[in-house]
This record gives structure tokens, sequence and C-alpha cells, in this order.
């Protein structure tokens, strides 16, 4: 049974104008967004884009180019491109971030692509890869596939999954390893060549992560969809199975690190990784069954759930960072609790909230909760001044007003997608009479 803090009303619902007036202000803020975003950050000198900005949205820093960024900006690009097919600005940014990801972090010798480069392109890190950007690299050129046609596209995103297969796959427990030497060598000892003893996501050297794996899960389902390849499409049971089986645990949260076995790690939980991977196990399923199964939907409606119970604002709405797994804890007079609101944890509520109202059959409470948490976006998160999302809500963070617009981690995805994604959910959820009580 859903509860969380105050049920919403069972007879709420939406009418069609205040439906049609939500999704109208969805596609507002998008094409706001993506007017903030292209062409502004296309490196036109090195190629690729641009990932250093202040809260002025002023170039400032040394411009890295890491694996992640580069595939987001172009991954953002090409699907707002296909919501947007007027937009050659769009369509040129998508195809020129391709290019990038193509020519110059796919490794010519060895293969897969490097997770950090210069900004004129020499590697770091010790031309090191990781499967986390490479997830989202292979997302990025389905993308621009979809969009373009162009099957040098579909060849490298192809090409990126056997090289992931070839030196990643674990033959022993399934799942994939994470992080790599150049030649694809996985590295699975503290200290090792590397001399460290995390990775560039943070993950103990030698386990397995929920990040990873649940998009390795999303990119896989991607590349089916256009390429459904035998091979790949057990890949994408396997990956669905561990993410949903053995990372997911009742009520309803994730672990976050496996030892390669998949006996978890004790960890903090990280509320957003939660309603992430419910995201896309809904996606992966939808595309290996034509709908979303009734055991994924139950699991994935469970995280949501239990995301409302421990990490919501009664109050103000939104989602904080990370906690126990229970929300709110003291131990000793110290509270374990983390209540910044990241702006990617509420663009992935966005999805995830109507994401499980679809699935139904009772779509009302989540469709309330997603209101709330429009309207907490609207009036916590994004910048009426300069544009664009602040880093953190302000009112858990009100110094967010001058954190920087755009970091090597911090792109322009999320809010993309969460925009893109609740607009075409909207779009299929049923209306109320104008003369019931409604969410709006």
């Amino acid at each position: 049974m859903f509860q969380a803090g105050t049920n919403p009303s069972p007879q709420m619902t939406m009418s069609a104008q205040q439906k049609e007036m939500l999704g109208n202000q969805l596609e507002a803020e998008l094409r706001r967004l993506l007017g903030i975003w292209f062409p502004r950050c296309v490196d036109r000198e090195y190629g690729g884009f641009l990932c250093d900005f202040n809260y002025k949205w002023e170039p400032s820093g040394s411009q890295l180019k890491m694996i992640e960024y580069q595939a987001r900006q172009t991954f953002a690009a090409a699907q707002s491109a296909l919501h947007l097919p007027e937009s050659d600005a769009l369509c040129g940014a998508a195809l020129h971030g391709f290019r990038y990801l193509q020519k110059v972090m796919w490794d010519a010798e060895y293969g897969g692509w490097y997770r950090l480069l210069d900004r004129a392109g020499s590697p770091g890190e010790g031309a090191t890869k990781h499967g986390h950007g490479s997830s989202y690299a292979i997302r990025a050129c389905v993308a621009c596939y979809e969009l373009t046609g162009e099957e040098d596209a579909l060849a490298l995103a192809i090409s990126a999954f056997q090289w992931l297969e070839t030196h990643a796959h674990d033959a022993n427990y399934g799942g994939y390893f994470v992080f790599y030497q150049r030649d694809g060598t996985p590295i699975l000892s503290e200290g090792g060549p590397l001399g460290v003893f995390r990775d560039p996501l943070g993950t103990p050297i030698g386990f397995k992560d929920a990040n990873t794996t649940s998009d390795l899960l999303k990119c896989f389902a991607d590349l089916y969809r256009v390429w459904p390849d035998a091979l790949l499409k057990s890949r994408l049971e396997e990956l669905l199975n561990i993410v949903r089986d053995r990372f997911v645990v009742a009520p309803g949260l994730i672990h976050i690190h496996m030892h390669p076995d998949w006996t978890p790690l004790p960890d903090f939980v990280r509320y957003g990784q939660v309603l992430h991977s419910a995201n896309h196990l809904i996606g992966a399923a939808s595309v290996l069954y034509a709908g979303v199964d009734p055991v994924t939907a139950k699991i994935a409606r469970s995280m949501v759930d239990h995301m409302l119970r421990v990490a919501w604002d009664p109050d103000k709405a939104g989602f904080s960072l990370a906690g126990s797994s229970f929300g709110l804890r003291h131990l000793d007079g110290a509270a374990i609790f983390v209540k910044d609101k990241r702006w990617w944890n509420q663009a992935e509520g966005m999805t995830a909230l109507l994401a499980v109202a679809q699935m139904g059959p009772n779509q009302v409470p989540y469709i309330e909760y997603f209101v709330r948490l429009w309207n907490y976006v609207t009036t916590y998160v994004i910048d009426d001044r300069h544009g664009g999302w602040f880093a953190s809500g302000l009112d858990s963070n009100p110094e967010a007003r001058r954190w920087p617009k755009a970091t090597m981690w911090r792109d322009a995805s999320h809010e993309v997608a969460a925009l893109l994604e609740s607009k075409q959910i909207l779009d299929t959820l049923p209306v109320g009479n104008e003369t019931d009580t409604n969410v709006y």
C-alpha cells in the first residue's frame, strides 16, 4: 500500500486544460534550457563540448573532455533534435558530438573510449577506460543513428558493445567489470598499475557498482531497440535480472557496491540512484517485453514508493540526496542524512513518478507528487535570471545560486531527459472531468 506522508485524495486528477497547461510549461522550459546550452557549449576549436561555465554561463576552467560529459551532451542534443526536428542547431550539435566520440575519444589502436582527455585530446588518467562512460557513449551513438540514419553511428555503438563483451564481461558471475586499462584489461586489484584504491566514480577497485550496471542496462536496451542481436538480448536480460534481483532489495532500496560474485557491500543509500535505477528497469523491461512485466513493475514501484517515504520533503517537496535505508537517523547526536536536493535527483524523480503512474493501476498519487515536484523545480531549481538549472535546490543550498552551471559532472542530460520523457508520458495519461477535484 502506498504511503508517503499525507496520502493524496483518491478523487484527485487532472482536467484536459490543466494537463495541457502543464505540458506547455514543460515544453517551454525544455526550449529555454536548450537555448542556454546549445550552441554555447560547442567547442569549435578542439571538437566536442566545453564543460566549464560559471553561474553566469561564462566559460571558465580547463575544459577537460570526460567521456560522460561528451556523450551526455551528444545524447541530449540528439534526443532534443528528434523532438524539435526544425532545429538545425541541435542536429548539428549532435553530429558534432558524435564525430568527437568517433574520431577523438575512441581509441583507434586498442578500441574502447578513453575516460578522460585534455582539451587538446591527449589521454589522462593513464589512458584508462570505464563502463559507466561507455554506456552513455553507446546511448549517444544510438540516438545519433535514430536522428540521422548514419550507419557509422550504429556501427560504433555495436563495436563498443563488442569491446565490452570481449574485455569486461564477467564469465564467472555475470555482469561487467567496470574499470579497465587501455588495452581493456579489467583493473581489479587495489593499488595496481595506477596506484589507486577507488575508480573515478568512487567505486572501490575490484567491485561492481549499481551506477555503472544500471547504466549499462539502459544503453543495452537502447541498442537492442535498433539492433536486435541475440547475444545483446541475452546480456540485456542478464543485466535486468542483476539490477532487479541482486542490487534491489525490499522494501525498495538498492545496494551501491557489490563484490564480483554479487555479495553486497554495506554502504549508505544514494536516493537519486534508486530513482535512476527504477527508470532504467522500466525502460529495459519495456524494450524486452513490449511493456513492463509484472515483476519489474512491482519492484520499480516499490523503489519509488520507498523514496517517497524516506527521501521526500513533505513540506517543500523534492528528493534529498542520501542517507540511511530509513531516512533521517541519528547516531550519538549526529544526524545521518544529506538534505541536499541535487538537480539530478529531482530530474530522475520527475520521470520515475510519471513512469510509475503510467503503469497503473493507481495513478493519482504519483501524478500529484509529480505536480508538487515540478512546482518545486520551478521555484527552487530553475534559474530565472541566468537560465539553466541550479546544481541544487536553493531551499537546501542557497549558495547554489553561485555554483557553476556546468562542470565535467554537470551536463544537460538529466534535466533534458526529464522534460522530454515527462511530457511524453504526460500525453498518455487520462484526464478527469472539469468538475473533479484536481491536482494542479
